[in-house]
């Protein structure tokens, strides 16, 4: 229990203010009554008789007149001063628990401070273009809608290691940046690419084992199987990845190699998890495919009033859950696409076997995902508090359209509604 000391006086902050007087009147109190009853306490005890007392004299009478009168009078001021104290702790209460409340807020979302910070849209950007992970609408983004000083400036490449990027190609950057994506999702847009795309078909060209058995979504299924076989055949081998993806951890491969670029599969099988998720950590933005639009809002509020107009047009518009005003979504935004073929909404009802085998490639970048997923509706929790945007951003179509799509994730009993719910709806 908490104590407060007043005047060499212990008393329980949840006390009374009637305690509290009792309390005083004890201490205060006449110490020869209190001798009395320590001697009739005693006697008692003794079994001993206590005389009747006899009559005080006037001058004893006005003595303990006075006395009384102290002991009042100093009674009435320790309660004054209670009173004052319990006025003040509420106070003070008030703001211990606003500071806890802003600080457990901090703690329950376990955000990255820098996550979170302003970003001066005059400083310099470096974002760091993983295959398939949307980096190409995001860097047509920076350039035409925001204007920021973007390196690299191609839409279509480099795509370099975040090391790489950091230490040679982008090295004057006041910022780094990047966008995840579901591991599952991010092995088949590999292969699609690889089989639609001009530039996969005639980056393939000299490898004529190369699965294009045709376009239909059938044929799809099969050859993906059958591109992911040529893998698994290859053990821990890198060399033959049909010049396109080596689809082994990816990401990860990204985050930790050392290499300028990742698409073959050197360092994917074993990679070091310790060091990919200190460079996530070390990231000061990180989109999320599935989440595109909701990432966009989030660097968008973090870019503030010196951004283009167009920033504040598309929050005010865009990053809300009322329908009426989604028609606004086409300002302030942008999509890059290469190929129309093997688009699919569903990869949960791929075969069983198939999906098994994107698992086994897939170890290391569902871990980085998860943690990304994760700390991404931290974030999303804080813009959506009255600390930042003070309403909800991430709507409920967006969570039911990928609840059952990223289950699949820790060992299948994932929840993206939870995993939001947990991080908005705090107590």
């Amino acid at each position: 229990m908490m104590v407060r000391q007043v005047d060499e006086l212990y008393l329980p902050t949840s006390a009374s203010v009637r305690q509290r007087f009792r309390f005083a009147a004890a201490a205060a109190g006449d110490a020869e009554s209190v001798d009395h009853e320590r001697q009739d306490r005693e006697a008692m005890m003794l079994g001993n008789k206590i005389r009747a007392p006899t009559s005080p004299s006037p001058q004893r009478r006005q003595a303990a007149s006075e006395k009384l009168r102290l002991c009042c009078l100093s009674t009435l001021l320790l309660t004054l001063l209670y009173v004052a104290i319990d006025r003040l702790s509420l106070s003070t209460s008030d703001v211990v628990v606003a500071s806890v409340k802003t600080s457990s807020t901090q703690y329950a979302y376990e955000v990255y401070p820098k996550r979170i910070t302003q970003l001066d849209p005059s400083d310099n950007f470096s974002f760091v273009h993983i295959s398939k992970c949307a980096g190409s609408t995001w860097i047509r983004l920076f350039n035409s809608i925001l204007k920021l000083s973007i390196c690299p400036e191609q839409e279509n490449g480099p795509e370099l290691s975040v090391f790489y990027q950091r230490t040679k190609h982008c090295k004057d950057a006041d910022y780094t940046l990047i966008s995840l994506r579901s591991p599952r999702h991010h092995v088949w847009s590999q292969f699609t690419m690889c089989k639609y795309s001009a530039w996969g078909v005639n980056i393939t060209r000299d490898y004529k084992d190369f699965p294009r058995s045709g376009a239909e979504s059938e044929d799809d299924e099969a050859d993906f199987d059958t591109w992911l076989d040529h893998f698994v055949s290859m053990g821990n081998e890198t060399n033959n990845h049909y010049n396109c993806y080596h689809p082994a951890n990816f990401q990860t491969r990204a985050l930790t190699s050392s290499n300028h670029w990742v698409h073959s599969g050197i360092g994917g099988f074993n990679p070091n998890m310790t060091l990919a998720k200190k460079t996530y950590e070390d990231l000061d933005f990180v989109a999320l495919v599935e989440f595109v639009h909701e990432s966009q809002c989030m660097l968008y509020y973090r870019l503030g009033n010196k951004a283009p107009s167009v920033v504040t047009s598309y929050l005010n518009k865009a990053c809300h859950c009322k329908p009426e005003n989604h028609q606004g979504n086409g300002n302030g935004t942008v999509h890059v696409q290469y190929h129309n073929g093997g688009k699919r909404s569903r990869l949960r009802d791929l075969p069983l076997a198939t999906l098994s085998k994107v698992a086994t490639f897939t170890s290391a970048d569902s871990i980085i995902y998860v943690n990304a997923l994760k700390h991404f509706m931290n974030e999303m929790a804080w813009l959506e508090s009255d600390d930042a945007l003070g309403r909800r951003v991430v709507c409920d179509d967006a969570l039911e359209k990928w609840e059952r799509e990223l289950a699949y994730l820790d060992g299948g009993s994932f929840s993206v509604i939870q995993l939001y719910r947990d991080a908005a709806l705090k107590p």
